[in-house]
């Protein structure tokens, strides 16, 4: 009996020596005692002085050190952390791996025990490819949000890196584990931590070393250990481009990645900028205007995401920084499709039904555009919408093109057709694409003209699931782009360009790279944008065969004479890309001939076409306007439709009038001073002044002078002279072709030359 006690005894010790040891706090009767080391000396050729890179403020500072022991070098790599009052391990390891892009961990967290860490990775190699794979499932990849991939189980074995060539170890029950050592100001050496993460409080001048045990087999602490460099996980916003993501619905919601020009992708850059928020589902457009960045979403919030936070159909934010300004789910009952910016204070969105008028300064939706609604929501949305100098053009389907008056914010012309997509030139026309036509808009009068297509330039939109399309235009050359389209679910392979000077077509201008194989790269969502200032070109592509191929996603950069110079392979993920959006870093510059002094003898017209110019956006596209004359009773001042300041002598006197030059939302203001003289004040003055209305007409145009009329031509713009009827001081011009034209009045006093636009 005694020796069965004594057995009994010596077996409950053994037990009871194995419960003592703990990993990380959890106790671990399956480890044997002698596979912890008590204490590991560190080396003193290394102190907090060595660390470079340090995450966080405070007056109290820790090293944190990861030693992956995997044969890869830099091993034992060593970063710093700053904190002020009390911080945990935990809250080191965790403020580390949200700063630092480079570094990513596996948790477990809400254990008993605290938080474990099942897992640590670092990208080596710098292709930014942080994502893990359970049990071996590439279809679905595990992607860090700040830096940490959550799971609820200790079942860290079944977790390996994406990319091979990153450090990463993980374990818990087979393949090794994470121990954990420490040392505090006033120890001498390293001691194993029984304790986890969670438990452990830091102390200003503390050390925590994480060394993975492989096959259970202690580790010594690394004589050399590598101070990591700092990272920068703030990309510049100006220079680079934007990438807007669909995202993959039903499980996280729409985002941006941002392409640097040091070659760097930064993924989710919103996200990383304000706490884990996204857009809302589906984001299929993205623009810059007034250094606000307005994305847009077809719906509010895609249900699926767990990970981010949806941010509604249209989310605001500042352009050069990602931080949020405002968020909307509702944008008028309707589901999102495009925005513009129509002048400092005012927006419009395109919606599923109809377009809505945005308040810039008060960040508000505001009312439907009379005639812009009607027609279901796959029948009559509205698609992408171009500002010109004088007016919106707004793609409606089915029903054509919708002109509307900015000053106003009145619908004032439709043009019919089915059309897709619209852009303007740098020439400044306007071009609607239909499935094979191209037609030409003049931009004040509306005239159009066709341009056939064949079937292998044709462009097929896709208003079903509606997306910006490929339609482009380039700043720099007077040139449009798009992908052709074998069939309306099938892009083509071929980027098309044409002249819009000579009017010809390249009908292969670049083929897409990746067409050999099973599996061949198609372009998605828009696809194809130029670069306003380099003049390069964006495509876009992924992978044909649907599902997991769909993770597959490049983006290359074509020079202006089509050659490939760079391809960027994103991160495996269902991005599904939409749009390339550019940075609008430019105001508009105007030039010296701009006069600062200008003296009235009559009517004096200034042509501003050609005095402003920007280096990132259309030139002819920028916003003339007056801002404010001081003094009306002397001299009347108005831009007209032709982009022309005229100044018109009141009475004597002097005034100071102040130009408004908005490009792309950027505002630059040039004064003027009119001296109206009394002569041009005279009272014979003002009987030689000659008015004509309606202008623009249709039908009659209507002279008004006190001179007696003796003659009146109307020339086109080339100087060909029109046969026109004249009675009473009507003109009838309804004969007339859409276009501008010259009135030339004879007086029995003076001869008199005003344009006018027949529409």
């Amino acid at each position: 009996m005694k020796k069965f006690y004594l057995l009994t005894l010596l077996l409950f010790f053994a037990f009871f020596t194995n419960a003592q040891i703990t990993v990380q706090g959890v106790p671990r009767n399956d480890l044997k005692t002698n596979s912890i080391k008590k204490t590991q000396s560190k080396k003193a050729d290394f102190s907090m002085n060595d660390i470079v890179y340090w995450v966080g403020t405070g007056s109290n500072k820790a090293a944190f050190v990861v030693q992956w022991n995997d044969s890869k070098n830099p091993d034992a790599l060593v970063w710093g952390f700053k904190w002020d009052g009390s911080a945990s391990g935990e809250d080191m390891l965790k403020a580390i791996a949200k700063t630092d892009k480079r570094f990513f961990s596996l948790l477990y967290q809400g254990t008993q025990y605290g938080t474990a860490i099942g897992g640590l990775g670092f990208d080596l190699d710098g292709n930014d490819t942080n994502a893990l794979y359970k049990n071996g499932n590439t279809t679905y990849p595990l992607y860090p949000v700040d830096g940490v991939v959550n799971i609820t189980a200790y079942d860290f074995d079944y977790y390996t890196a994406k990319d091979t060539n990153d450090h990463w170890q993980s374990g818990w029950m087979s393949k090794g584990y994470w121990s954990y050592w420490v040392k505090d100001p006033t120890d001498s050496d390293f001691g194993y931590s029984g304790l986890g993460a969670s438990s452990r409080q830091l102390e200003n001048g503390s050390w925590d070393v994480w060394n993975f045990n492989p096959e259970f087999n202690s580790q010594d602490i690394s004589s050399t250990l590598t101070p990591v460099s700092v990272y920068s996980s703030q990309a510049d916003f100006t220079k680079g481009f934007f990438m807007v993501n669909e995202e993959w619905f039903g499980h996280t919601n729409g985002s941006v990645n941002f392409v640097g020009d040091n070659g760097q992708i930064y993924y989710r850059v919103y996200s990383d900028a304000n706490n884990n928020q996204a857009f809302g589902a589906t984001t299929q457009y993205g623009t810059i205007y007034g250094d606000k960045f307005y994305f847009i979403s077809k719906q509010a919030a895609d249900g699926g995401d767990s990970q981010y936070t949806p941010g509604g159909r249209l989310v605001v934010a500042n352009a050069l920084t990602m931080q949020k300004i405002a968020g909307f789910d509702n944008i008028g009952g309707g589901d999102g499709r495009s925005f513009i910016g129509v002048n400092e204070h005012t927006g419009y969105i395109g919606a599923s039904n109809g377009i809505y008028l945005f308040d810039i300064d008060n960040l508000s939706v505001g009312s439907l555009i009379a005639g812009t609604g009607g027609g279901s929501q796959y029948a009559g949305q509205i698609g992408n919408m171009i500002r010109t100098s004088q007016y919106v053009f707004a793609v409606k389907q089915s029903a054509g093109i919708l002109v509307i008056d900015p000053k106003t914010n009145t619908l004032v012309q439709t043009i019919s057709g089915a059309f897709h997509s619209i852009v303007q030139a740098k020439d400044g026309s306007v071009w609607g694409i239909q499935n094979q036509k191209l037609i030409n808009i003049h931009p004040t009068t509306f005239a159009t003209t066709e341009y056939a297509l064949s079937t292998a330039t044709q462009y097929l939109g896709s208003w079903g699931a509606w997306n910006a399309g490929s339609f482009t235009y380039s700043n720099q050359q007077n040139a449009l782009y798009w992908m052709n389209s074998v069939n309306a679910f099938t892009s083509g392979t071929k980027v098309i360009k044409f002249d819009v000077t000579t009017k010809t077509i390249v009908d292969s201008f670049i083929t897409i790279p990746g067409q050999t194989g099973t599996y061949k790269q198609i372009p998605y969502g828009a696809a194809l944008r130029v670069d306003p200032v380099s003049d390069k070109l964006i495509l876009n592509t992924t992978e044909s065969g649907y599902g997991a191929h769909y993770q597959k996603n490049w983006v290359h950069t074509y020079d202006s004479n089509g050659t490939l110079i760079d391809t960027k392979t994103l991160n495996d993920y269902y991005w599904f890309p939409a749009v390339t959006v550019f940075p609008d870093n430019n105001a508009p510059v105007v030039s010296s001939t701009f006069p600062s002094e200008v003296t009235l003898s009559g009517t004096t017209t200034i042509d501003l076409k050609n005095v402003v110019s920007d280096n990132d956006n259309l030139s002819l596209a920028i916003v003339k306007s007056i801002k404010s004359n001081s003094n009306q009773t002397a001299v009347s001042a108005e831009v007209n439709v032709n982009d022309e300041l005229v100044l018109t002598p009141q009475n004597a006197g002097t005034a100071s009038v102040i130009v408004i030059f908005n490009s792309n939302g950027k505002v630059v203001e040039k004064s003027l001073t009119v001296i109206s003289s009394s002569l041009a004040a005279t009272s014979e003055n003002k009987k030689l002044e000659l008015s004509i209305y309606p202008n623009p007409t249709t039908d009659v145009l209507n002279i008004k002078t006190q001179d007696k009329v003796v003659d009146v031509f109307v020339y086109d713009i080339s100087g060909k002279l029109f046969n026109i009827k004249v009675n009473n001081g009507k003109v009838d011009v309804n004969t007339l072709p859409k276009g501008n034209y010259i009135l030339k009045v004879e007086t029995d006093k003076a001869v008199y030359q005003q344009k006018f636009i027949k529409q």
